[in-house]
């Protein structure tokens, strides 16, 4: 335990993966299967320092459980806490499904990213490397991988299209244009009529159908030779293959959302292979 006085253990919802992340010192390792952990278990975001809840150790080895927010459950021994001094032994829950924890393991775990936080070797990390784990715990340093370059890649995917959005709206404007003249024509012609105007009126308003005719074969014509489907292929298979992992032995498609929200979703790490995502 001595390793670990003094520090504080994030414990959470592995983004993208659904496993339960234990980070100790901005390093991360995951424990158990993949989507393992059910959605009641808050999000760990080691960015932003925020999980589930919280070890604190302090410097006599003591560790105290804390649910870090009021909307999270988190129960020791079947009860639910705030925060509560808790032993190896005790039985921790976590989210109204009661998602029970394998303490021990998560303890044993936090130790060995905190020998990786202090810059001991033995696990083969170093104090500017991020690390992740197999389903057993097992720690393996993460490397670095830039990914400003997929900012501009979303940006172009998202102007293309919000252009093909509006290319669509334009023709569905055009269509209804059509009948707003046909429709038009009928019934100036009933209040032409019924103003006394009726033979007056019939030698202009055959016009309106006749423009609302010429208006719709415009229309039909334009959507016959409309490429916003195949368009839409072209640019969503150009997504998929530009907007990916920059670990060269990774190379995995990154979802389809904005390059923010990416960000956060996967707090700066790949889903996949857990490489550690900077911006530069």
């Amino acid at each position: 335990m001595d390793r670990l006085k003094g520090k504080t253990i994030l414990i959470g919802k592995e983004p993208g993966q659904g496993r339960l992340l234990v980070s100790v010192s901005g390093k991360t390792a995951a424990v158990g299967a993949s989507n393992s952990v059910p959605n009641s278990v808050s999000r760990c975001k080691v960015a932003e320092g925020v999980a589930h809840a919280k070890i604190t150790v302090d410097q006599s080895g003591n560790m105290v459980l804390t649910n870090m927010k009021t909307e999270n459950v988190t129960y020791v021994n079947g009860s639910e806490i705030a925060s509560k001094r808790i032993l190896p032994s005790n039985t921790v829950e976590l989210g109204k499904d009661r998602f029970k924890i394998n303490l021990p393991l998560v303890i044993e775990t936090a130790k060995k990213l905190g020998t990786i936080s202090n810059g001991n070797g033995g696990l083969g990390g170093n104090s500017e490397q991020g690390n992740n784990s197999n389903s057993s715990g097992n720690i393996s340093s993460a490397k670095k991988f830039n990914i400003k370059h997929l900012e501009a890649i979303y940006n172009d995917y998202h102007s293309k299209v919000i252009a093909r959005q509006q290319k669509q709206k334009k023709l569905g404007i055009l269509a209804s244009c059509s009948m707003f003249f046909t429709i038009g024509g009928s019934a100036f012609a009933a209040l032409a009529n019924k103003m006394g105007m009726g033979e007056t009126a019939q030698d202009y308003l055959w016009i309106l159908p006749v423009v609302g005719f010429i208006v719709f074969f415009i229309s039909m014509y334009m959507r016959i030779k409309d490429t916003s489907i195949e368009d839409a292929d072209a640019t969503n298979l150009e997504y998929t293959k530009r907007f990916v992992c920059p670990n060269p032995d990774c190379g995995k498609f990154l979802g389809n959302m904005p390059y923010e929200l990416m960000k956060t979703q996967y707090s700066m790490q790949c889903p996949y292979c857990k490489c550690e995502f900077v911006e530069k």
